[in-house]
């Protein structure tokens, strides 16, 4: 009996020395895991969150470990804080959903506050070339910039995974010396959508409307489909589509509406703190008007890469990278083609709980055969955000 007992201590000793030597408490929990060890695995994630206490992975880790345990309250918690990583409201209600299965957690309000101030050095560049000014000299200013983003999940709980949801975005900016150019911009979400296991999807409509060359400029309203499926644990694939119906306000841009069709893909990875994603996007414009207008039927084809690193627990750094081709219809035998680089980087830091203070630099290059289109931009900017 008694040797019974010691080679079952040395088996157990053993076990857990393969689970910990040369490990880290992440590599130990997956370890336990595997062994059906739980409480030495529960032991060891929070282990690995007391050492860092924004470590993503771990949280995520533990709260699936949790639910294994049927311990819902306790993983519902941890997850509260893993949707706190800074993502827009919209990324974070829609990460906390599909990484969870508490039908109560996808109850929640999100929402960022954003204020910041900048220079840049060719205010007439419009993100929509149609309306950009190409043809005057590069106009540099100061500006101010306010945004704000709002997201609202509500679970149908008799209804089982449907949920509702609502996302609001705002956007302005006060050029101090280009006031011309300044910009006003709102846009609403409403839809319902189903949370799955491993998959979400969201069908909501959506209205916008522009202020913007010093008049009421354009509003556009439609439908955006989204998908969301969980391959691996940490990778996520979004599936994305757009229609919408642009149409101008004032009776002198009517020559302007158009229809916009769009398809989209993107891959995201999810790295302890860090997130890398590749997406691409078509889109395609139709003019609903004849006219001889330049450039309003043309498509679009975006190859997008970037990510959030984060420097050991000092700030994060953000890149992103867009290549966007442009095929514009030809019209009284003049055919363009565009090649647009957009690269931005940004580094930001949180201090206090919820304040977020970012420095961002933006340039654009755009190359095309029709001379007028050929431009460059800088934009600096510091701003704080406030998370709710």
């Amino acid at each position: 009996m008694k040797t019974t007992i010691i080679l079952l201590l040395i088996f157990n000793i053993t076990l857990y020395a393969n689970c910990t030597q040369n490990k880290g408490p992440i590599e130990a929990g997956e370890c336990f895991e595997k062994q059906n060890n739980l409480n030495r695995a529960q032991a060891s994630y929070e282990q690995a969150i007391l050492e860092d206490d924004t470590n993503t992975q771990a949280r995520i880790k533990l709260a699936q470990l949790y639910q294994k345990m049927q311990m819902p309250t306790q993983a519902s918690a941890v997850l509260v804080d893993v949707n706190e990583n800074q993502l827009t409201p919209a990324q974070r209600s829609s990460l906390g959903a599909l990484i969870s299965h508490e039908e109560d957690s996808l109850t929640s309000f999100k929402a960022r506050v954003k204020l910041g101030g900048g220079y840049d050095s060719n205010i007439n560049i419009a993100s929509d070339d149609a309306l950009s000014n190409t043809t005057s000299e590069p106009l540099a200013t100061l500006f101010s910039r306010l945004s704000a983003d709002l997201s609202y999940v509500h679970d149908l709980q008799e209804q089982g995974s449907w949920f509702l949801r609502s996302d609001l975005n705002f956007y302005y900016q006060n050029n101090e010396a280009a006031h011309y150019y300044d910009a006003l911009y709102a846009r609403l979400y409403v839809g319902a959508g189903y949370q799955g296991n491993g998959f979400s999807l969201y069908m909501p409509l959506f209205y916008d409307q522009l202020h913007y060359l010093d008049r009421d400029l354009l509003q556009e309203y439609g439908l955006r489909p989204d998908a969301n499926i969980q391959l691996q644990e940490n990778l996520i694939v979004n599936i994305n589509a757009m229609y919408s119906m642009r149409r101008y306000i004032q009776a002198s841009d009517a020559l302007r509406d158009d229809d916009l069709l769009s398809l989209g893909a993107g891959l995201f990875y999810f790295q302890d703190q860090n997130i890398w994603y590749l997406k691409t996007r078509y889109e395609m414009y139709s003019a609903q008007k004849e006219s001889t207008l330049l450039f309003i039927d043309k498509t679009m084809l975006y190859a997008i890469v970037g990510g959030i690193y984060t420097i050991q627990d000092i700030a994060d750094l953000h890149l992103n990278y867009q290549y966007r081709y442009g095929d514009f219809k030809e019209v009284n035998a003049i055919k363009r083609d565009d090649g647009n680089h957009d690269l931005m980087a940004s580094l930001e830091k949180d201090f206090l709980k919820q304040w977020r203070m970012s420095a961002t630099y933006h340039y654009i290059n755009n190359t095309s055969n029709y001379v007028d289109f050929q431009y460059n931009k800088h934009e600096l900017m510091l701003s704080l955000a406030y998370n709710y």
